[in-house]
């Protein structure tokens, strides 16, 4: 089992680590090393105790930030397909009286369902 030196907040972290997890966990302490960073700048020196438990706590805050974000662009990302099915089906009802035009707007909004898929797959990578 590997072992790592991981620095955060200026102290120096022996840590053991599954084989490959390296990369992992050295991002994740990175992390946590700007976080902690901020911390002794504007606090100045803290235990390692309440460092980390702070650095901690405002990651977490972060991620909730940042989950809340994606849910609601999901919930967007929702709302937009639902009223693209609803024209896409529109158009189809009326496609048999007016094919030329019908088939122009079942284009378009083929081509922003595919703009809107992308959207929402780089908002789900982040």
């Amino acid at each position: 089992m590997p072992e790592i030196k991981l620095t955060i907040g200026g102290r120096d972290f022996e840590v053991a680590c599954q084989e490959g997890e390296e990369n992992f966990l050295t991002d994740a302490a990175n992390l946590l090393n700007s976080e902690s960073q901020k911390l002794v700048s504007q606090l100045g020196r803290l235990s390692e105790s309440r460092m980390l438990l702070m650095a901690g706590l405002m990651l977490a805050d972060r991620m909730i930030n940042a989950e809340k974000s994606f849910a609601e662009r999901e919930l967007l990302i929702k709302q937009r397909e639902t009223e693209l099915d609803k024209a896409l089906s529109a158009a189809k009802a009326t496609s048999e009286s007016k094919p030329a035009f019908a088939n122009e707007i079942s284009d378009l909004l083929s081509k922003t369902a595919t703009r809107l898929e992308k959207v929402a797959k780089l908002t789900s990578n982040h």
